[in-house]
């Protein structure tokens, strides 16, 4: 009874069973489906691609897990908890770091600029070729090559220093406006430029060696945090439960996303925004299959009254009408799949839409497919094709035979 309910239904989405091709109306609401499912996928890939982009991004400056005092600037710890966090086998490496604000001065170009300098300890930082790969000019790192400090800066904030590599920079922090002292003054070579993948840390960040931020910052000792990068396949929130025991008094394990409350929210509400949007597109589509669906059942009232005359019961003439909006939902989803997939392809690969020309670091629209979020559109996709055939395979199932052979 199963097949006989589906060959009816193939044969009903056609507007006469001698033509061999499906009615405009059933392929309007394929094709309806279509366009939802695949906007879904290329929309929801495109926003887990950027996603990642920003979150690889930021790591890359701020790392997945941040130890940071609970109150003030600074906390103090021992190199031998430092080497004991680096130890354990959740932790892949923990880099301390001090930071400030300052102005920079490079008499030599007669350039004035704010910025924040960070000191960091170039042996934990920079280990195994890290940040490498975002050099973009000079060298990584913070020891002139004739002795004496260096420091790194953000592209954009290089590009106000007309990138003058081996050039003398000033290190004017707070204090040193207030002070008399010599010392609060720092003084290196800028060695090269980072391109992080964040205009707003290429602007303003620039990196030294610890030694020299800490005179600057933090005469007295300790550190403003410690970077914190967990093991390959140990996730930030078993690194963070791991760390939390041995943590200093007054001191926190926050995630990258705690320390960017804006930016989190930003992206999940852009997502959950653009995921409902296109929903209502493809509830819209849903609608337009209730009513082919009815159509049909309108169009066919004459043999349903037929089937249920010789014997067939409503349960029969029900799942007929249910296999249309099932087919339907079915032939949508798929189609929709290989459309969004295909174009997640085009614009992840061919270069058809780029980025902004601020993002020169990226020549192509990050694209992340989802197994998972390929799999949910598709199913919610089909719950809705399944759900706008069941109101009319009702109606049919119901219609009275003495009725529709009258009319």
């Amino acid at each position: 009874m199963n097949w006989l309910s589906l060959h009816l239904a193939w044969r009903y989405l056609r507007r006469h069973p001698r033509r061999k091709h499906l009615a405009f109306s059933t392929v309007v609401s394929i094709a309806g489906v279509a366009l939802g499912v695949g906007a879904l996928i290329v929309v929801m890939s495109v926003m887990s691609g950027l996603e990642g982009f920003i979150e690889d991004s930021v790591i890359n400056v701020d790392a997945p897990l941040t130890i940071l005092p609970d109150s003030g600037s600074s906390f103090m710890m021992s190199e031998d908890l430092l080497v004991t966090m680096e130890t354990l086998e959740e932790i892949d490496l923990a880099s301390p770091f001090v930071q400030g604000e300052a102005i920079l001065r490079m008499p030599a170009r007669g350039v004035d600029t704010g910025c924040r300098v960070r000191g960091v300890d170039p042996e934990r930082e920079f280990a195994g070729d890290r940040m490498s790969d975002a050099l973009s000019y000079g060298e990584l790192r913070l020891t002139a090559p004739g002795g004496g400090d260096a420091i790194i800066m953000g592209l954009y904030l290089a590009e106000e220093f007309f990138h003058s590599v081996d050039d003398t920079v000033f290190i004017f922090p707070p204090r040193a406006f207030f002070s008399g002292r010599g010392h609060a003054i720092g003084r290196a070579v800028l060695t090269g430029a980072l391109e992080t993948g964040l205009p707003v840390n290429d602007e303003t960040l620039a990196w030294v060696h610890i030694d020299l931020a800490r005179s600057m910052y933090l005469p007295e000792g300790g550190y403003s945090g410690i970077k914190i990068y967990p093991a390959e396949g140990v996730s930030p929130e078993s690194a963070s439960e791991t760390l939390t025991p041995l943590l200093p008094a007054g001191t926190s394990v926050r995630s990258w996303r705690e320390l960017n409350p804006d930016l989190t929210a930003s992206m999940e509400l852009e997502r959950m925004g653009a995921f409902l949007a296109l929903l209502l597109i493809t509830l819209v589509a849903t609608f337009n299959i209730i009513g082919t669906i009815s159509r049909s059942v309108i169009e066919r009232r004459k043999d349903i009254a037929v089937l249920k005359a010789m014997g067939a019961g409503s349960r029969l003439v029900f799942r007929i009408f249910l296999w249309e909006g099932i087919v339907v939902g079915i032939a949508g989803v798929l189609a929709g799949t290989m459309l969004g997939l295909a174009g997640c392809w085009v614009i992840g690969s061919t270069g058809l839409i780029s980025l902004p020309d601020v993002y020169s670091f990226h020549q192509n629209i990050p694209v992340h497919v989802s197994p998972m979020q390929v799999l949910t559109v598709a199913s919610l996709a089909f719950l809705l094709s399944l759900g706008s055939g069941i109101v009319p395979a009702m109606k049919a199932a119901g219609l009275d035979p003495v009725r529709g052979l009258e009319s």
